[in-house]
């Protein structure tokens, strides 16, 4: 039994808006309150309460915060761009006695990722680290709904682009199953099952040669992504070239782990459940 009973959503970020339906379609729903800089830039369930965070560099008024909530765990769904600000949005978890803190990790594994870049999610997990606050990751490879559109490019010329050969295998796991995993296993697990460890999703399994043949799409091997975010994307494109976009990646070892760092090793936490393929979801590309 999960010792976690009230949640703080920090950031309205994609990922998030199913994180907080599948916490509010348990049986038992936990509190749950947002923090946002912008509260009214979405609309959220009137049993979700939205607080207003202007600056969350005022770390004090943060953690007043989570206390005047009672707040069990804070959960991060930020972008790229708020990275940074998840050191202190720890900073205000440690002071607040947080139990758990989730950190924005979900997609491909970190852990010891080559880039010396202090924003990357590996820094921030150095920093959380350091501080002393327990922490639970989910790797989940690519969104299904998302990922096989925007790094394929295949929305701008109706070609799978890719950047090498395309041939190593990517994870890649639908955004519900990914809200409904976090919410089971935080509101189940005892925290002793929960601190400090990594969680490694896997709905189904493909490389972009897969995905071509999948949906009878020409190959066009490119140098860069087309498209809009054509940088981010290649960057993307290159992580899954490098084998790096399996959830079971080590990039200690240089290839994929085995037992619980497998990639899909933690998908039986949740024996219920079906995990969505990618062809149950999307038709044609």
């Amino acid at each position: 039994m999960s010792e976690l009973h009230s949640f703080a959503i920090c950031g309205s970020g994609y990922i998030g808006s199913f994180i907080i339906s599948a916490f509010l379609a348990r049986d038992s729903p936990p509190k749950l309150i947002v923090l946002s800089r912008n509260p009214k830039s979405k609309n959220y369930p009137p049993q979700v309460t939205v607080v207003r965070v202007d600056d969350y560099g005022d770390v004090d008024n943060v953690a007043r915060i989570l206390m005047a909530h009672k707040i069990d765990a804070v959960l991060s769904t930020v972008g790229y761009g708020g990275i940074r600000a998840q050191r202190e949005m720890a900073d205000a978890a440690k002071k607040a006695n947080i139990m758990l803190f989730v950190p924005s990790e979900f997609g491909s594994p970190t852990d010891d990722a080559p880039n010396e870049d202090e924003d990357t999610k590996w820094r921030s997990l150095e920093y959380i680290n350091a501080i002393g606050l327990s922490w639970a990751k989910f790797y989940t490879g690519g969104f299904i709904n998302t990922a096989l559109y925007s790094v394929t490019g295949v929305r701008v010329n109706g070609k799978i682009n890719i950047i090498g050969k395309g041939q190593n295998p990517v994870s890649f796991t639908l955004e519900e199953d990914i809200g409904g995993f976090v919410a089971h296993v935080l509101t189940s697990l005892p925290l002793s099952s929960l601190s400090n460890k990594i969680f490694r999703l896997e709905g189904d399994r493909g490389s972009l040669q897969d995905i071509a043949e999948w949906y009878h799409k020409e190959v066009a091997y490119v140098e860069a992504i087309p498209g809009p975010r054509s940088e981010n994307l290649s960057m993307l494109s290159k992580v899954f070239e490098s084998g790096a976009g399996s959830t079971g990646w080590s990039f200690q070892h240089g290839r994929e782990g085995k037992g619980c760092s497998a990639a899909g090793s933690a998908n039986k936490l949740w024996q219920t459940h079906r995990w969505k393929k990618i062809r149950d979801v999307i038709t044609s590309l």
